[in-house]
């Protein structure tokens, strides 16, 4: 029992330990007296916060009292600067007061979201965030004078930062790691290009079924569309499969002449102009052949919505004989009734191009005064005109969360055979710039190590002279983790695979020769966007017959169908036989032999 209640005292205070919230750091706090205190946090949970004070500022009232808030220590206050607005600070270098503690009680706001400030001179700040306005952003700096607003009291301990030619950009952290972009603003026309819109124009005739058909003036029609992409469906269960969704209004024109009929009879003629106006949703199914540089989409579309029209008939002369006494034997009106469109087609889009093709055939239902059923055949191109927003540049965040604010980055770098790699340059950048942050390189052992400031997004790269380079992005907006591992695999441009032997006459691969290309598989796995080819060599020295040729060919294609049956892309891989026609060693020996009777993988450089 004594045992079982020890487990659980230690599950709830784990538990405990894990609900409180994780130390801050440069955070301002407003106390329930008006006290502004700048603080690093140096232990947090539900009864009190312990804290490292930087600055302060006390209002009026406080600066001259001889009892101050009971939080507040006695005799640490001290050396206050007199601001022009009767209130007081203080400064510390670096700290005013170390190990203040505040009750929840004692704390009527928190500030801490980090501002990053960049300016186009380059210089940089971050301070806690306070606000954004109109025209500037604001964050606190205890140093900085008051801000005076017209009708209101000055705002104490806050810089502003106008939102003008001088700066480059403005953007919040908050404690969790997510980045907003304050400056510069993202406008409606910006918001609107997010969505990917496009205008479309179709050739649209549609042909009347059932009991109208076409009499002698055919039709002319045309459909105007301007659709949007509809934003991520995360719920959408099929998403992996290329789904895609627009929404958008669909307006066309279609003019024609018509039979009309009555007991199965044309006794009429009917000129008719159809204005639909529809509301359109259509799902793509997106398809990227490899090679063929264009998004190829099967897709469905629904339509719903009104129908403008236009009718004028006739009787025809044979049929006038048969009309009642003061019948008409013609009129004319216009009319709005409901429109359903439905129709499958397929879309191509090129990759380079911000335009696509697109055919498609289905039916539009017409339901007022003259109704009907109408196979509609579409074909036109639509235009992408969205215009890419601007991108602020990411500033690097200083700090963010806890007080270790460094990670430490190490790894090791090897061949595709498992061997470490000595001196492999491995650069470390900000995510979108060429600028290197850190760079270092791997020793002896392979082994490289750096510390880098958490809250950017970096790309990583490791390169070393005849070897082809491999990268990885490596987000890192928080620092919840002080240590992360990233290993390397750089190959060599052509290298042979030890150990990749066949029998005699065959390209049957002999027992234990799957050992390396197993971790050329891995090699290829990591670095997806290389390509290699693999050359098969016989051992006699300088054969170069048909035959020779033939079993290194089926030697490299068989190392080749291999690496297919483990996953990999069969388009990234190409096989070449080249006989004899390559030797590395002398042929004549045993030993020479052996060494030509090998398998080469040759990085393929674009």
């Amino acid at each position: 029992m004594k045992n079982s209640a020890l487990l659980l005292a230690l599950s709830l205070a784990s538990f405990g330990a894990l609900d409180a919230a994780p130390p801050k750091t440069d955070v301002v706090i407003e106390t329930v007296d008006s006290v502004l205190l700048h603080v690093e946090y140096v232990t947090e949970n539900d009864k009190a916060s312990v804290v490292d004070v930087k600055a302060a500022i006390f209002p009026a009232a406080l600066c001259e009292a001889k009892e101050l808030p009971k939080y507040l220590p006695k005799g640490k206050f001290t050396g206050a600067v007199k601001l022009s607005t009767g209130d007081c600070s203080y400064i510390g270098k670096p700290f005013v007061t170390r190990s203040l503690t505040l009750a929840p009680t004692d704390i009527k706001k928190r500030y801490d979201t980090a501002l990053l400030t960049l300016t186009k001179s380059g210089e940089k700040k971050q301070l806690p965030f306070y606000e954004k306005t109109g025209k500037d952003v604001r964050g606190f700096d205890f140093t900085a004078p008051p801000i005076e607003v017209a009708g209101e009291a000055p705002i104490l301990g806050v810089r502003k930062f106008a939102k003008d030619e001088t700066m480059d950009t403005m953007q919040t952290v908050d404690i969790g790691g997510d980045r907003k972009t304050l400056f510069p603003d993202l406008n409606p026309w910006h918001k609107w290009n997010t969505l990917d819109p496009r205008i479309s124009l179709y050739y649209t005739p549609l042909l009347p079924t059932g009991d109208i058909s076409i009499l002698k003036f055919g039709v002319v029609g045309f459909t105007v569309e301007n659709s949007i992409a509809v934003p991520e469906l995360k719920f959408l269960p099929l998403k992996k499969y290329s789904l895609r969704l627009r929404g958008g209004i669909n307006a066309g024109f279609h003019s024609f002449t018509q039979d009309l009929f009555q007991n199965g009879e044309a006794v009429s003629t009917g000129s008719i102009t159809l204005i639909p106006v529809l509301a359109q949703l259509t799902l793509f199914y997106d398809l990227r052949p490899k090679g063929w540089g264009m998004t190829i989409s099967p897709f469905f579309r629904l339509a719903d919505g009104i129908i403008f029209s236009s009718v004028s008939t006739a009787v025809k002369p044979a049929y006038t004989s048969l009309l009642a006494a003061g019948a008409e034997s013609s009129r004319s009106g216009s009319y709005i009734g409901h429109g359903f469109a439905a129709a499958l087609g397929v879309e191509v889009r090129p990759d380079k191009w911000p335009v696509a093709f697109s055919v498609d055939g289905g039916y539009l239902n017409h339901s007022q005064d003259i109704s009907g059923q109408y196979f509609m055949f579409n074909v036109g191109a639509s235009w992408h005109y969205a215009v890419k927003p601007p991108e602020p540049k990411m500033i690097p965040i200083q700090y963010l969360g806890n007080k270790s604010v460094m990670l430490s980055l190490k790894g090791t770098v090897r061949t595709p055979d498992g061997k470490t790699l000595t001196g492999a340059t491995i650069k470390l950048k900000a995510k979108g710039s060429t600028a290197v942050v850190k760079q270092v390189d791997s020793n002896d052992k392979g082994q490289y190590a750096m510390e880098i400031e958490p809250g950017l997004d970096y790309t990583l790269d490791a390169h070393k002279d005849g070897y082809a380079n491999a990268n990885v992005e490596l987000p890192l907006m928080s620092n919840d983790k002080k240590t992360k591992d990233q290993d390397f695999i750089l190959a060599e441009l052509t290298y042979s695979l030890e150990g990749v032997n066949f029998k005699p006459d065959s390209d049957q691969l002999i027992k234990g020769a799957d050992k390396a290309i197993l971790e050329l598989i891995k090699f290829l796995q990591a670095n997806p966007e290389i390509r290699i080819e693999i050359g098969g060599h016989t051992a006699a020295a300088g054969t170069d017959d048909d035959s020779s040729r033939a079993l290194s060919k089926k030697r490299a294609e068989a190392v080749r169908k291999f690496i297919i049956a483990k996953g990999i892309n069969g388009d990234r891989l190409t096989s070449v036989g080249y006989g004899g026609s390559k030797p590395i060693a002398d042929g004549k020996t045993d030993a020479g032999a052996k060494l030509n009777r090998r398998v080469e993988v040759r990085i393929l450089v674009e």
